[in-house]
């Protein structure tokens, strides 16, 4: 697939062109999980990850649904993940984190 980069120079992506949306939490995992979350699911975000560097987990959030996401599942850093878009691509989460 080739993605023009000149593509979203007049507007900004709607739902259906975004294959995943990441947030890198530092100190924002609450406002991410709590506030963010529910917005970008009423968006349409089908597949959402917060990287919480603390505790070098991944936050994954599928399934939107009206008020939230339907699923959330927290993988370790030993996990390996896939995007919702590309499944064939695997991440080692350990390689996400410096």
């Amino acid at each position: 697939m080739q993605i023009d980069p000149r593509l979203y120079q007049d507007f900004h992506p709607a739902p259906d062109n975004i294959f995943l949306l990441i947030e890198i939490a530092d100190t924002t995992l609450e406002t991410d999980r709590k506030r963010k979350a529910p917005a970008y699911a009423k968006a349409g975000i089908t597949d959402y990850w917060i990287l919480d560097v603390n505790t070098r987990q991944v936050y994954v959030f599928r399934e939107p649904g009206e008020a939230n996401y339907r699923q959330e599942t927290v993988f370790n850093e030993d996990d390996v993940l896939s995007m919702l878009a590309f499944p064939e691509i695997e991440v080692q989460i350990s390689q996400l984190f410096p």
